[in-house]
């Protein structure tokens, strides 16, 4: 189901009833349901808004939240030992990038290029693609040429993996990694969660919708709603153009205007 709710008209209160008339009915178990949203601010409205309605048990989180949970979980298995350790900003690893570059940039230009980092990795770009697919967009990075932001890329995997660090776009990249990559992991999570309620959809980005994609398998038990007047997020990746083509990618989905 596609709900399109423009400004105001109640886009949270339409979801959290549709998930607690499922669990109140016993249509959906509240431990198979996963909802998701952008922010931990929003996430928390969403679990207040369900124990109002009586409703305990749905996960509702964050994309990276849920992420960043079956990682650690999953790691062991897929990986060995515990999962790297989630760096907090990413400036001192561009600096150090940068650095090994023979590069010196200030503030403002580091986190102006950690923020072209996050939107080459949340469109799924390599230090290999990202010069091509970013002239395509007019991207104009600070105080270097595409090839140049293509070899601080490289440079800023290599610190990391130096460090034993990720970032939070890691989170997400190597989440969807074992996932594609392992179909017993796979399974779990699908046998864990399934039926999906996403928040402000207009907001989601390549990324997250390869996530999704990943997290449903097979299966059509998903609820999006959203308003592509209201895209928030979209200089780092985010598309109103998932929103809006729901309903062809998946057949049969009925959409429900709220005006």
């Amino acid at each position: 189901m596609c709900v399109l709710a423009g400004a105001g008209t109640g886009k949270t209160r339409a979801i959290t009833h549709r998930i607690a008339y499922a669990v109140h009915s016993g249509t959906h178990q509240p431990q198979r349901m996963l909802a998701l949203t952008f922010t931990a601010r929003a996430a928390g409205e969403l679990r207040t808004r369900l124990r109002g309605l009586g409703v305990q048990g749905v996960q509702a989180r964050t994309f990276h939240s849920a992420a960043l949970r079956q990682l650690h979980y999953f790691w062991p298995q897929a990986v060995g030992g515990a999962a790297p350790e989630v760096s907090t900003s990413k400036a001192p690893l561009v600096a150090e990038a940068a650095s090994r570059l023979r590069l010196r940039f200030d503030r403002t230009t580091l986190r102006d290029l950690a923020a072209e980092i996050e939107w080459a990795k949340v469109n799924l770009l390599t230090p290999q693609s990202y010069a091509a697919t970013a002239g395509a967009a007019r991207r104009e990075p600070p105080g270097v040429d595409l090839t140049g932001m293509a070899r601080l890329l490289e440079a800023y995997d290599e610190v990391k993996q130096a460090r034993g660090v990720i970032d939070f776009e890691d989170v997400l990249l190597l989440t969807v990694a074992i996932l594609a990559d392992r179909d017993d992991i796979a399974r779990a999570v699908r046998g864990q969660y399934r039926h999906f309620v996403v928040d402000e959809y207009q907001d989601v980005n390549l990324l997250q919708q390869r996530l999704l994609d990943l997290w449903l398998g097979e299966r059509q038990d998903v609820t999006v709603v959203g308003d592509p007047a209201q895209t928030i997020y979209s200089f780092t990746g985010a598309s109103a153009r998932h929103l809006l083509e729901f309903p062809r990618r998946h057949t049969g989905a009925k959409v429900v205007r709220l005006v």
